[in-house]
């Protein structure tokens, strides 16, 4: 199977596969456009295209994009046939597919994110900042805010939950709110 998938991605070819969705008592048949293997929270992922129309709005066609676990797909055939030219523009390439938040989980929303972060935790986003437009500015001498247009993402969030005890979610108040549940949870799982 993993033979047939990478024949198809080096070779430009479109890609029949057999998938059983987590919860689906059925596996499904479908042809898609592939783009590359992506490795996400310690899987292995097929990321690509279902078949659609080229289209002059980039929007309408990531609406089409989609990452199947290959642990789930239980059968791969090369189709000998050419996956589109849009599938090749500089829009769909995995590191712009990965900036856009669509090689993660969610519903990835863009967010205008604002965190007020202890100064010295704050050193690595200096290193590896959270977007292109991130701004990091002082508070005082302990606390940093930092704001950033991100995607919403699990792993985001995840982050932030690890970040707790350095950092805080100043907004968007729904994400605080995410974040803040999600540390309940934790210090009830804790406190039993």
């Amino acid at each position: 199977m993993l033979v047939s998938i990478h024949q198809a991605l080096l070779q430009g070819c479109q890609l029949q596969i057999r998938y059983q969705k987590k919860w689906d008592d059925q596996s499904t048949q479908r042809v898609i456009y592939p783009k590359g293997l992506i490795f996400i929270d310690n899987m292995i992922y097929l990321t690509g295209f279902n078949p659609v129309n080229d289209h002059v709005d980039d929007d309408v066609l990531l609406e089409e994009h989609r990452n199947f676990a290959v642990n789930r797909i239980t059968k791969a055939v090369v189709i000998n046939k050419p996956i589109p030219d849009w599938v090749e523009r500089d829009v769909f390439t995995l590191d712009s597919l990965q900036k856009l938040g669509k090689l993660e989980f969610g519903k990835n929303i863009e967010i205008n994110l604002v965190l007020k972060v202890q100064k010295y935790a704050c050193q690595h986003l200096y290193e590896r900042p959270l977007s292109t437009d991130q701004k990091i500015t002082i508070i005082d001498d302990t606390w940093n805010q930092v704001s950033a247009k991100v995607t919403n993402t699990l792993r985001l969030q995840d982050w932030l939950v690890s970040m707790s005890q350095l950092a805080v979610v100043v907004e968007p108040i729904e994400l605080k709110n995410v974040i803040l549940d999600r540390l309940y949870s934790a210090l009830a799982l804790y406190k039993n």
